[in-house]
């Protein structure tokens, strides 16, 4: 395992001689070996850019993992609650989902305690601006925004979702999962919400 709350990957070797079909969901550049890896955007080789994760084209129970780092915040209330049904739906008994997303109430509760004092306006192109701010999360208008909004730099590069660890549980335990496992680190420039949910 990868972690407290990691999934199999074939770098840790797991053990099992097939692990099964397992998605990467939104994995940008970084492309994982015996994982089969989706992203809307990214070209990288080995990505797969035609698949809707809100009506995925694999049967029921036929998948063993599902990894989406950074993923679900980007989707519109209606891709949301698509694509956790469809992750439901797909995966096999004991199959596990995980997932890492900001943690919106820390964002929410570091946004009011930083300073007000806005620099310049947040300039989007190839890599982070943070407006002046930089990475400070004393300051609202930097990577903190971001948190928020996302970085703009590029097409799916919007957050239109937040999550809390209640949040998590609560659609977890609606889709039937039968163990979910929480727990917070700091990445991306805060705090994160990875979850572990266990079909």
């Amino acid at each position: 395992m990868d972690g407290a709350l990691g999934i199999c990957s074939a770098t840790a070797g797991c053990g099992t001689p097939d692990p099964g079909l397992r998605l990467h969901i939104g994995c940008g550049t970084n492309v994982l070996p015996g994982w089969f890896n989706i992203d809307r955007v990214s070209r990288a080789p080995g990505v797969v850019t035609d698949i809707d994760v809100t009506s995925l084209p694999f049967p029921d129970g036929s998948v063993t993992a599902v990894l989406a780092e950074h993923v679900f915040e980007h989707f519109s209330f209606t891709e949301e609650r698509l694509a956790w049904r469809e992750i439901a739906r797909v995966l096999r008994a004991g199959g596990e989902l995980v997932i890492e997303v900001p943690d919106f109430e820390w964002v929410c509760r570091r946004f009011l305690e930083a300073k007000d004092e806005w620099r310049r306006f947040y300039v989007v192109g190839p890599a982070d601006d943070y407006a002046g701010c930089g990475r400070a999360l004393d300051q609202r208008w930097g990577i903190l925004q971001t948190m928020f909004f996302g970085n703009q730099n590029g097409p799916g590069q919007f957050h239109r979702s937040a999550y809390t660890e209640d949040k998590i549980r609560s659609i977890g335990r609606a889709l039937g999962f039968a163990a979910i496992a929480v727990e917070t680190l700091f990445n991306k420039g805060g705090q994160c919400l990875r979850a572990a949910l266990t079909r």
